[in-house]
């Protein structure tokens, strides 16, 4: 055979790729066809250490006189301690009458003698600088004398192995990176929901309280006037759940927010009467005069959820009563919506944690107003601030970007 068929025949197994560990034997059968062709052998196997090491295991063998692969013959190492230490301190063991050489005679009795095998070239297979395997030549018919250039044939073979594990890990190792990633984002997801859905429960509560306390009113006005202004409370109220119900929908369905330009003054003058409300008969709600034309772009169903949070969390303050202030001021750069109370004021230890999921400094309630809170606002690229002295209550101070 001339020099270039043996050089066709390295670049052809150089060009091997396997897709992971499935893919791994067919690899291995197309380097040992390969192989056996090109060094007119009766047969190439990939062998393999297994992690104790006390045993070879057959992952393939191409027959080429029966044209047929095999694989699963399992050879004891303690019984070959000669051929062993040979396999793990030469770079190819080249036994041109294997039933005799020092380094394979031991094979002779369980493996050559049944299999009709003269002549044997072994290239031990390194991963990680550690021999894991190795790729087996053998010659079945006189005694065989390999050259040198099917010496290099078996350590390039090898080699071939070696990356082609090397592959088969690496590729598996993605595919699991990837299925956890999956998993992970599927957990996340799904306690991200969990999370919205308490948070749009708090939220949606606030509603209805407000409208059951507006229906009461409705029971008791005494004139044509107070109806309606009674009425078109609830109908505020109700729009303000149709939002909020929109939007849980909208993450369910794993759609974007709809943010948009939003007149904020005017977008919280709309809510002030609904807000009035739903801080009770022993709160009062104080709306600092509204500057017009702020403009952000956010979600007008997650202002609304905020205005409400961080009102209903102002009025849960001050469970004796007392005032809520909301104010709106801005500059050339932001607009600043801030909410206030007279209450206790909250712990400094708390003031770390107030924006987290579940926590809480009140005897009730989810601890998810203010996390909801923190959300919209960093989903509308703001921030949220808390300022708080003990005895002198809590201001929150929104700042949104103005798009103007």
């Amino acid at each position: 055979m001339g020099v270039s068929s043996f050089e066709t025949t390295r670049l052809e197994l150089a060009r091997l790729t396997v897709g992971g560990r499935r893919e791994l034997t067919r690899g291995m059968a197309s380097a040992a066809v390969a192989t056996a062709h090109a060094a007119n052998v009766a047969r190439v196997g990939v062998w393999f250490l297994t992690p104790e090491r006390d045993e070879l295991h057959c992952a393939s063998m191409f027959d080429s006189l029966k044209n047929e692969h095999q694989s699963g013959t399992v050879l004891a190492l303690g019984e070959l301690p000669s051929y062993h230490a040979a396999l793990v301190s030469r770079r190819v063991i080249m036994a041109n009458d294997a039933r005799s050489a020092a380094e394979t005679r031991e094979l002779s009795k369980s493996y050559l003698i049944p299999n009709g095998i003269t002549s044997m070239m072994d290239a031990p297979v390194y991963r990680a600088g550690e021999v894991v395997g190795v790729v087996c030549l053998e010659h079945v018919g006189p005694l065989r004398d390999w050259t040198k250039r099917e010496c290099d044939l078996a350590a390039s073979v090898a080699d071939v192995v070696a990356v082609l594990l090397e592959q088969a890990a690496r590729v598996d190792a993605e595919a699991l990176l990837r299925e956890q990633n999956e998993q992970l984002a599927k957990t996340e997801k799904l306690e991200a929901l969990m999370r919205f859905g308490g948070g749009v429960a708090h939220d949606f509560n606030n509603v209805l309280a407000t409208i059951l306390l507006q229906t009461n009113m409705l029971k008791g006005a005494r004139s044509a006037e107070e109806i309606r202004t009674t009425a078109d409370g609830i109908e505020e109220a109700a729009e303000v759940g149709r939002r909020i119900v929109k939007q849980l929908l909208t993450f369910c369905r794993n759609k974007p927010n709809e943010p948009r330009a939003i007149d904020l003054g005017r977008a919280l003058a709309g809510l002030a009467s609904f807000l009035g409300s739903a801080v009770g008969d022993r709160h009062s709600l104080t709306v600092a005069e509204l500057p017009a034309r702020i403009i952000v772009h956010a979600d007008p169903a997650q202002i609304d959820q905020l205005a409400l949070n961080l009102v209903v969390n102002a009025r849960d303050a001050m469970p004796e009563g007392g005032e809520v202030r909301l104010a709106l001021e801005a500059d050339a750069e932001w607009a600043r919506i801030s909410v206030s109370d007279s209450g206790v004021g909250i712990e400094e230890s708390a003031l770390d944690k107030i924006f987290e999921p579940f926590f809480t400094t009140k005897g009730h309630g989810t601890g998810l107003g203010l996390s909801t809170c923190h959300s919209i606002v960093e989903q509308s690229h703001g921030r949220i601030e808390v300022t708080s002295k003990r005895g002198e209550g809590t201001t929150f101070t929104v700042w949104l970007p103005r798009s103007e």
